[in-house]
């Protein structure tokens, strides 16, 4: 059985090894093959092995009796609050892990006061799009990015109303 919970300091070394992962096979093609090795695994574990967490942004895990399956960081302390990560372990994808995250993450924060939310998401990361298409998002214009110093085009994505992210 799943359970969606707030993480722990404990739990941030699963979540860069997530993270890490779901990028090897999302990103193949996406960013170059030289960073996909071991400068993404420096960078990501840099970002979250003994990240503080700012009280206002919300760090759920997925976890079941495998142990953590998934996570979400939320930075509450932007309006709207900006959806920074969605990832689930790439063996488990299409569980509804990822919906169950954003669902506990949007009501969250519609608890904090807080009516919407955004992200972005990588315009040929096909995956990521339709499950955002699927999740209600509504898609705004291309734009360039830097990932990590690789450029890549990207979409935003909106949700003005968390209740339905929520339900």
């Amino acid at each position: 059985m799943m359970n969606i919970r707030p993480a722990a300091p404990a739990d941030l070394p699963v979540i860069a090894a997530i993270h890490i992962a779901s990028w090897r096979v999302a990103y193949r093609g996406l960013l170059s093959d030289d960073y996909l090795g071991q400068p993404v695994a420096d960078d990501l574990n840099a970002k979250w092995v003994g990240m503080d967490i700012p009280d206002e942004d919300v760090l759920l895990v997925a976890t079941d009796d495998t142990g953590v399956a998934g996570f979400i960081y939320v930075k509450g302390g932007k309006r709207p609050a900006y959806i920074d990560n969605l990832h689930v372990d790439p063996s488990r994808k299409r569980s509804g892990i990822g919906a169950a995250l954003m669902s506990a993450a949007a009501k969250i924060l519609i608890e904090r006061g807080h009516e919407s939310t955004y992200l972005t998401v990588i315009t040929d990361n096909e995956g990521a799009v339709n499950f955002y298409r699927k999740m209600g998002g509504d898609f705004g214009p291309k734009q360039d990015e830097l990932l990590y110093g690789e450029p890549v085009q990207t979409y935003p994505v909106h949700w003005t109303d968390l209740s339905i992210l929520a339900s």
